[in-house]
């Protein structure tokens, strides 16, 4: 099992070959750089409703308030601390180009790349309903579940709890609102060091009754939403069955409201995985949820993976792969590469050429971004590495100042 640094990484530009002169942070002051572009250029398609960020036209994302809006532009300069503009306007972490020939010939990178340790927070959501009591390769699905994540030698609390900020949500309810508080959780805020708090709270409970997933949902994303402790956010959900609502505590017919609630948190800068523990879940639903936390057209022809679990085995598995995974193989430049001419670009990790559209090299997806897939993105997510992009003159455009 990977240590904490060779775990997750965000990228940051190294060295004197970035010259502010190109940088989207450069120049200005801070209060300039958080002006929202939708009182400017874009206040005529900013504000429109919506529930997810593909409802909104392109370089706006779905809001806290649940309108389109935009923190930046491409190429805008409104993101400070080195932050770059995405495509759906909003300030990431990125990488921050400059001429490297003293600032005479317009279009080169020459970006050299390393990783600093980022730490990001993870809310384990954990279905308490009572067909958690099931039988599960000789033991139950709520014990089995709570030795993968708990247990003192192996548990993923324990092994990483000084290197994410885990947060704890059990979730269930009592017949809905007819019996009271629902959605009912059982929480321990997100905090690194937190095996000893959650392991007091997790082994006092049981499970309960029902399953009202995208209420409870809902609710985690508003603790996570003004959380402001830097890296990435996400939702681990394990669940053994079908959602349902707490207006509607029977049939489990809830998986509207499920999807709904995975795809505004997404809007909101939240992921959410999906670990089904046993086969009680339908594979459409976990796949329409996966999409959902990763902001992928459900129903689309692009998939994002979910998990079953039947062993568990399998279920540890899938905890590992979710929370190691949480580094992102995408880094984000703030100008743009022509695309016909993008294979005229070198780039390399740990010294070693990587192929164009090679499946296990490196691809563009938008101008602006470059991602490495296969097998470089497994090594990418698994230690400590050294990039290099590096573009000739005229395939690159900066952003204009």
């Amino acid at each position: 099992m990977q240590t904490l640094h060779k775990a997750w990484r965000a990228a940051r530009v190294a060295g004197a070959v970035l010259a502010c002169g190109w940088a989207a942070s450069c120049g200005g002051s801070e209060e300039d750089n958080l002006v929202s572009p939708c009182k400017e250029e874009l206040k005529g398609v900013c504000g429109e409703a919506c529930t997810k960020t593909t409802d909104c036209v392109g370089g706006l994302y779905c809001g806290a308030d649940d309108t389109c809006t935009a923190d930046c532009t491409v190429g805008g300069g409104q993101c400070k601390n080195g932050n770059v503009c995405d495509t759906v306007g909003r300030c990431v972490p990125g990488i921050s180009v400059g001429n490297n020939d003293g600032g005479n010939a317009e279009g080169c990178i020459k970006a050299d790349v390393t990783f600093e340790k980022t730490t990001p927070t993870v809310v384990l959501l954990i279905d308490q309903s009572g067909s958690m009591t099931a039988n599960f390769g000789g033991n139950d699905r709520w014990n089995t579940v709570r030795d993968a994540l708990m247990n003192p030698q192996t548990g993923i609390v324990k092994t990483l709890e000084n290197e994410v900020r885990f947060g704890l949500a059990l979730y269930t309810s009592n017949d809905g609102n007819s019996g009271g508080q629902c959605p009912m959780l059982t929480e321990v805020n997100m905090a690194l060091g937190n095996y000893a708090a959650i392991k007091a709270v997790y082994d006092q409970a049981q499970p309960e009754d029902e399953t009202p997933t995208g209420e409870s949902i809902d609710e985690v994303v508003k603790k996570l939403v003004p959380y402001a402790e830097p890296g990435p956010k996400v939702i681990v959900l394990a669940t053994d069955g079908e959602p349902d609502t707490c207006a509607q505590p029977n049939p489990q017919n809830g998986q509207p409201e499920s999807i709904a609630a995975a795809q505004a948190a997404f809007s909101k800068g939240i992921e959410t995985y999906v670990i089904s523990v046993g086969s009680g879940v339908s594979l459409n639903h976990l796949q329409d949820m996966a999409n959902a936390g990763k902001g992928l057209t459900v129903g689309g022809s692009t998939n994002a993976t979910y998990y079953q679990a039947n062993n568990q085995a399998s279920l540890v598995t899938a905890f590992n792969e979710i929370i190691y995974g949480v580094r992102s193989c995408v880094f984000t430049l703030d100008g743009q590469v022509e695309a016909k001419d993008a294979g005229k670009g070198s780039v390399t990790l740990d010294g070693k050429p990587l192929g164009y559209n090679d499946p296990n090299g490196w691809k563009l997806n938008p101008p602006s971004e470059v991602e490495f897939v296969g097998t470089a993105c497994t090594a990418i997510k698994s230690g400590d590495h050294n990039v290099s992009i590096d573009f000739p003159c005229g395939v690159y455009s900066p952003p204009v100042q």
